[in-house]
């Protein structure tokens, strides 16, 4: 059978919920809720679990199996409302496009949640991302997060120490750009991070830009460092840039091109799609060897 290589990207799922008498946020791992969640949704009929986005893509969860050590799933996705010539590859030649204007291509991104603590790996896609997979659990599964007595979801970006060390090796931070995205929203969203959306949605953007620049080339690494970590994970967030100085050149550091990343070929089906046995032994290989998530809930 042939095959492709594939990105698989790690995260860290966080359940947050209001701890003690004060009610202060709090963060736990329980495979019991994560699997009753995705369980709920994928018994859903088919309407009632698609999500649609600006009336041209959509997605719903495909498959989801509860196995000895991990949840595996596979959501479906497809693009609509075009209907543009085909173009063969290899000659050029065009044909018109049999397609309905209401049908799209369907393709499918694959993940897997290991059991023990969290780990939660993800196929690599440009639309269905942790932001999105973020907002599609918390909108379809809000019954479960209600019962719970959760207050929402958070799947947090493993990175390599690179990163950091990539950082604070800098001489000098000249910027530090966030950019956030209007796919999620959250309870304890910074009041920056709720303004850019706020903004962003007034103008119908998916996301905006935000720069810090005079704040750091005051307090230099001290202040820059706490601040990347403070905004990490924030629901919203989904790029990070540095700018700063390394022995008189310019260096730009990227926290996506630092994120937990896994490299892997698969097998594909006569349609070009990875197939979903090869991807749930691939990612259940990546998992039983990937080591324990070092997590610090409060439950602990």
């Amino acid at each position: 059978m042939p095959t492709k290589i594939k990105n698989f990207y790690a995260y860290q799922i966080d359940l947050h919920y209001l701890k003690g008498r004060h009610q202060v946020d709090a963060v736990k791992w329980d495979v019991t809720i994560v699997a009753q969640l995705i369980d709920h949704i994928y018994n859903l009929s088919d309407d009632q679990k698609t999500q649609r986005f600006h009336d041209s893509w959509l997605i719903y969860l495909d498959h989801f199996s509860n196995e000895m050590n991990y949840l595996f799933g596979r959501f479906a996705y497809a693009e609509y409302g075009t209907t543009g010539e085909l173009i063969h590859a290899d000659n050029l030649r065009r044909r018109p496009n049999p397609k309905n204007l209401r049908e799209g291509e369907t393709l499918y991104t694959y993940f897997l949640i290991r059991k023990s603590d969290g780990l939660f790996l993800l196929q690599s896609h440009s639309k269905l991302n942790r932001p999105r997979v973020e907002e599609y659990l918390e909108q379809f599964g809000e019954p479960i997060i209600r019962h719970s007595q959760l207050t929402y979801i958070q799947i947090c970006t493993l990175l390599d120490s690179s990163f950091f060390d990539n950082i604070q090796a800098l001489n000098s931070v000249n910027k530090v750009s966030i950019e956030v995205t209007t796919a999620q929203a959250a309870a304890d969203e910074n009041a920056a991070v709720q303004l850019l959306q706020s903004e962003a949605d007034r103008m119908d953007a998916t996301t905006v830009k935000l720069d810090f620049s005079a704040k750091f080339r005051r307090s230099g690494l001290a202040g820059a460092v706490p601040f990347i970590r403070s905004y990490k994970d924030k629901p919203g967030v989904t790029k990070i840039v540095v700018k700063g100085k390394l022995a008189g050149a310019e260096k730009v550091i990227r926290m996506d091109e630092s994120q937990e990343k896994y490299k892997r070929r698969v097998e594909v089906d006569g349609t070009g799609q990875p197939t979903l046995r090869s991807v749930e032994t691939v990612l259940s290989q990546i998992a039983q060897a990937r080591a324990p998530l070092r997590r610090e809930d409060d439950d602990a």
